[in-house]
């Protein structure tokens, strides 16, 4: 069926799902007003907007995870009142998120069947279970036993098991929300190429992804909220990037990843035969000066996001590395940051939050000693700082007591980088510092980024997204099997070419010695 009738067979579908007037409220926040929403069965929904804008809230009343003030929810025409996702669950809907819901002591099969084990004669059937855990994954084609406890896996791996446990259900409409921001580019295209076969057998997907890309290559419709409110819906590949954009953010993004501020000069950050003890990283050097950005691309477990821990101090390494001429102690974030390294982690949830404490702790959280006179904090001075470093990078919030893990994911990196680039590092080391963050809080990241290099610092910027490496970086390494195997620059920093690289591990197309 052409592409035209396909999409007008659709609208003329009754919804599978429907929202009509969903109003959601927070302590200072109208997180929905008033929102409407429909969702066909064969069709890839995008659900679009800046971080804050509701998306996730929005999810979370389909998923049955929170209940809104008021409105209505309806399944197939008749309302429906969940009191939990398992209620959703039960009429078909299952929400893949991009935080994970696992019970990290159980193993891959327990946790893909978590609810609803397998019982005969009133036992759980443990064979039926194993078996059905290790045609789901390999479906994904995940590589990992289903009786691996999940506590020992990487980050992507949990969150492919996730993945696996959504799909494994009997559902009719999958929600996911930003499910592929700590997946590989590989395992990305394998989960949507499921997708798309699952909506070509019928099954409703409302997809929300800050990744322009996979919307374009996946979705056929876009609904965009922006501050809690129902913008529209437009057409999907029809509908411009930039008209998205504009939609979304109110207003046009020019220099998006802005400009040099200065010219790079001497060194300052040098490293020499850096490895981490698990092998992961091998002998490793390289330089960047200061007022320099230095890209990092790699694929999962190419030994990239292992030489920012290295540097960070966040995991057991050797090696020899200064900061403007003065040796480094490795291994202890402590020693590394005294050392004029400031790491921010590819992790935020788990590495660089403290999620049940107010956004004013989270930013003191790094600037303690310069807060503390005999060893009492000066409240008065710490209050001061927070509300100038919120105005500064822009966080939207509340006050600065709200917990940080009721701001938006845009917003809850902004305070972590921002209470780093306080500190006036010489040297910043960034690993996936925009994950999940929406197009309007990247271009002010973006814009901070330009800033601290304009000062004079060393970034060395560690990025999954290929556009991203390249229009914020001076030169770009790419490693492959913890080494790296090639460099560019200029001109010879295109997406094919780094992507050539850190699959095959091959140097010799267009890199620059």
């Amino acid at each position: 069926m052409p592409a035209e009738a396909s999409a007008a067979h659709r609208s003329a579908v009754p919804p599978l799902l429907s929202v009509r007037g969903v109003s959601k409220a927070y302590p200072g926040v109208q997180a929905l007003a008033g929102v409407d929403l429909d969702v066909r069965a064969g069709e890839v929904h995008a659900l679009t907007g800046e971080n804050g804008s509701g998306k996730s809230t929005l999810a979370k009343v389909i998923g049955g995870v929170i209940r809104p003030d008021s409105g209505t929810v309806l399944v197939d025409g008749a309302p429906v009142h969940f009191s939990g996702p398992a209620d959703a669950l039960r009429s078909g809907i299952v929400t893949i998120s991009q935080e994970l819901t696992l019970a990290p002591t159980l193993t891959v099969a327990e946790n893909i069947h978590l609810g609803r084990l397998p019982r005969r004669r009133g036992r759980i059937d443990w064979p039926t279970m194993r078996a059905q855990a290790r045609r789901a994954l390999e479906e994904l084609e995940v590589h990992v036993s289903e009786t691996d406890r999940v506590d020992g896996l990487s980050v992507e791996l949990q969150q492919e098991v996730e993945i696996a446990r959504a799909l494994s259900t009997d559902s009719r409409l999958i929600i996911l929300d930003e499910a592929t921001s700590s997946l590989s580019e590989a395992a990305t295209e394998r989960l949507l190429r499921i997708i798309a076969e699952r909506s070509a057998r019928g099954v409703a997907v409302l997809m929300i992804s800050h990744r322009m890309p996979e919307l374009y290559a996946t979705a056929s419709k876009a609904t965009v909220l922006r501050d809690g409110h129902l913008m529209g819906d437009v057409p999907l590949p029809e509908t411009p990037e930039r008209d998205l954009i504009r939609l979304m953010v109110g207003r046009e993004l020019t220099d998006y990843f802005g400009t040099r501020q200065g010219e790079a000069s001497d060194v300052a950050l040098e490293v020499r035969d850096l490895r981490s003890d698990d092998g992961l990283l091998k002998p490793t050097s390289l330089s960047v000066r200061r007022g320099e950005v230095l890209g990092v691309a790699g694929l999962v477990g190419s030994g990239k996001s292992e030489l920012g821990m290295a540097l960070g101090g966040a995991i057991p390494a050797q090696g020899e590395v200064t900061v403007s001429g003065h040796r480094v102690r490795l291994s202890d974030p402590r020693r590394t940051l005294a050392g004029g390294i400031g790491y921010v982690p590819d992790d935020r949830k788990r590495s660089a939050l403290l999620p049940v404490r107010s956004v004013a702790e989270n930013f003191v959280v790094a600037w303690l000693s310069g807060l503390c006179r005999f060893g009492v904090l000066n409240t008065s001075r710490e209050s001061k700082e927070v509300r100038a470093a919120i105005d500064r990078y822009g966080v939207v919030t509340a006050s600065p007591t709200t917990r940080i893990q009721n701001l938006s994911g845009g917003n809850q990196q902004k305070v972590v980088l921002g209470r780093m680039f306080a500190l006036d590092c010489d040297v910043y080391v960034l690993s996936e510092p925009t994950r999940g963050v929406d197009v309007g809080s990247k271009s002010a990241i973006y814009a901070l980024l330009r800033e601290i290099a304009g000062r004079g610092a060393a970034v060395v910027l560690i990025s999954s997204e290929l556009p991203e490496l390249i229009g914020m970086s001076d030169r770009v390494v790419v490693f492959f099997e913890g080494e790296i195997r090639g460099e560019f620059s200029g001109d010879g920093m295109t997406e094919a070419d780094i992507a050539h690289v850190a699959v095959a591990g091959d140097a010799t197309a267009g890199a620059t010695a």
